[in-house]
């Protein structure tokens, strides 16, 4: 289902970005929160993380279903 929200970027004159964002949905905070998650976990190569689908969801993890991950809307 599609929220409508939306998020862009345009280069700042005074450097850095500007960003804005529309709808229901904050995307480029979910972006912002996702970077410090994986640099918090220190910046594991993409081949650490795996994805495990099932009737009850999706979830995305890194190093082992029980490590520390989070689930992806359906």
């Amino acid at each position: 289902m599609s929220s409508g929200s939306q998020a862009r970027t345009t280069p700042d004159p005074n450097g850095g970005w500007t960003v804005v964002q529309r709808g229901p949905v904050h995307l480029w905070d979910r972006v912002e929160r996702a970077v410090r998650t994986w640099q918090a976990a220190d910046e594991p190569h993409q081949e650490g993380f795996g994805i495990t689908v099932s009737a009850a969801g999706q979830r995305v993890w890194l190093g082992a279903e029980d490590g520390p991950g989070w689930n992806l809307p359906i």
